[in-house]
């Protein structure tokens, strides 16, 4: 992929703030020669304590869930690519990556060395943050760019 301007990593999933973040980007700061990265990562199953069924049942179930979770993956993709393209977006890539959301985020910002990263916002309280943690509030304080946090 050919490099523009400015390099902009927005992480992305299936949620409403996700697509807000992205419409905030694309009406707001969008730039001719912008590269955007679309990271996504996947739903994480704990497939050590799920009920597989029998051990005769487990591979297929297995395979069910992986193959739910590729579909899931995909779909988020295409929509994303036809965002891209309705909004004239030359060069945008969509990153699908392993691990913990904002963990995947400061990855790809910094190994594409970003010069922003734009993340939405579920505007949950102090207390549930710190018990469920906040993907912008680990990106926040991880990144080596300016991050852009849209709220609803």
């Amino acid at each position: 992929m050919a490099q523009g301007g400015r390099k902009i990593v927005i992480g992305v999933d299936e949620s409403e703030f996700s697509e807000q973040a992205f419409n905030f980007y694309v009406e707001n700061f969008l730039r001719e020669d912008d590269t955007l990265f679309l990271v996504h990562t996947p739903e994480r199953y704990n497939f050590v304590d799920a009920n597989l069924g029998t051990p005769v049942e487990r591979p297929a179930v297995l395979h069910e869930l992986l193959d739910e979770i590729n579909k899931k993956v995909r779909a988020l993709e295409n929509k994303y690519q036809e965002k891209i393209k309705a909004a004239g977006i030359k060069l945008g890539k969509f990153v699908t990556k392993q691990g913990g959301p904002g963990e995947a985020i400061v990855a790809v910002a910094d190994k594409e060395k970003a010069n922003m990263i734009v993340t939405g916002c579920r505007g949950m309280g102090k207390i549930r943050r710190t018990f469920l943690g906040s993907v912008s509030d680990y990106v926040i304080h991880h990144a080596h760019c300016p991050v852009l946090v849209c709220r609803k």
